[in-house]
C-alpha cells in the first residue's frame, strides 16, 4: 500500500490518553478482504471491550510523546473466539509507549474454522506498519510482534508463516502463548475454532507453529507460567526448543506462579524480573 493511500485511510483521535488511540487504521478499506470468515458487519460486537465476530480487521495505532524507536504489533488472545482488548490490547500501549514503544492492537477477524483468515490479517497489518514506519519516524527493522494466548499462536504463525520480507516481524514476544494443535497440549477451544471439530493430522502439523519454525524465524521471547490450567506450559518449551534447533537466538521466562490471562495489567506475576527479561530481549533487537 503507498504511503499516500495510507495516510487517507488513517483515522485521527486526538490521544488524551494512552487508552485512547492516535489512530484506526482499517486493514481493507477497499472491502477486498482475502479469505472469509462467515461474519458481516451486523454481526460484530463488542462485551466489556472484547471484540467477537469481527468482519472489518483494523488496528488502533497508540504513539508515544516522544519519537518512537520501534512499533510493535499487539495480537490480543480469547481463545479465537474474541480479541480481548483490555489487558493484551489497551494495556499494551499503556505500558510501551511511555518508554518510546509505538503500539498497533490489532482487531483481527476470527477464524471460525478458516484458519487461514487471522494469518491473513496478521500479515496485511505488519506489511502496513512496514509502509507506515517513517511516518512515525520508527526504524523500518524495529517492528515487532506481541501475541498472548490464541493471539500468541497467530503471533507465534506470523514469525513462522510471513508471506515475504516486508511482513516479517523483526522481532516477536509470545505470551503464555497456544504453539501446539498436537491433540496432547493443545488448547482445545483454540484448535477447534481454527481447525474445526475433526482436524486431520496434516492440518495439525501445519498450525503447529513450532513445526514452522525455520532458519528465517526472526528472534523470539517467550514468558510462560508453570501453573498455567489453560494453555499448557509444554506450548512454550516445544517452540523454545525448535527456535533453539534452527540456531534462532530466544529466551524462555518460565515462572512459577501467575497463572493465565494477565496480559499487562497490574497483576503482571514477579513483574520486576519479566520486565527486565524482555526489556533486556527488546533492547537488543533494536539497538
Amino acid at each position: 500500500m503507498k504511503l499516500s493511500a495510507i495516510i487517507l485511510n488513517l483515522v485521527f483521535s486526538v490521544a488524551l490518553f494512552a487508552a485512547n488511540p492516535n489512530y484506526t487504521i482499517f486493514l481493507y478499506p477497499d472491502g477486498n478482504k482475502p479469505n472469509e470468515n462467515g461474519y458481516v458487519a451486523a454481526d460484530e460486537e463488542e462485551k466489556n471491550k472484547r471484540l467477537y465476530k469481527t468482519s472489518e480487521p483494523r488496528m488502533d495505532i497508540y504513539l508515544p510523546k516522544e519519537k518512537a524507536d520501534a512499533i510493535i504489533l499487539a495480537c490480543p488472545g480469547g481463545g479465537y473466539v474474541f480479541t480481548s482488548i483490555p489487558n493484551e490490547g489497551e494495556a499494551v500501549a499503556n505500558y510501551f509507549t511511555p518508554r518510546n514503544i509505538a503500539v498497533a492492537v490489532l482487531k483481527y477477524r476470527m477464524p471460525n474454522q478458516n484458519q487461514d483468515v487471522p494469518l491473513s490479517d496478521a500479515i496485511k497489518a505488519m506489511e502496513i506498519l512496514r509502509d507506515s514506519a517513517q511516518i512515525w519516524g520508527v526504524p523500518t527493522n524495529h517492528i515487532g510482534v506481541i501475541g498472548f494466548s490464541a493471539g500468541g499462536h497467530l503471533a507465534a504463525t506470523l514469525v513462522t508463516k510471513y508471506a515475504g520480507e516486508k511482513s516479517r516481524p523483526d522481532f516477536g514476544i509470545l505470551v503464555y502463548p497456544v504453539i501446539s494443535m498436537d491433540a496432547t497440549i493443545t488448547h482445545k477451544g483454540s484448535c477447534k475454532q481454527l481447525l474445526g471439530d475433526d482436524p486431520s493430522e496434516e492440518q495439525r502439523i501445519q498450525w503447529s507453529a513450532e513445526k514452522c519454525v525455520s532458519l528465517n524465524t526472526p528472534p523470539c521471547f517467550i514468558v510462560h507460567c508453570q501453573d498455567d490450567k489453560t494453555v499448557m506450559v509444554e506450548n512454550s518449551i516445544r517452540m523454545y526448543q525448535a527456535l533453539t534447533a534452527y540456531g534462532i537466538k530466544a529466551e524462555m521466562l518460565l515462572l512459577p506462579t501467575g497463572a493465565h490471562g494477565w496480559g499487562f495489567s497490574k497483576q503482571i506475576p514477579q513483574k520486576e524480573i519479566f520486565e527486565a527479561a524482555m526489556n533486556q530481549f527488546i533492547n537488543q533487537q533494536i539497538k
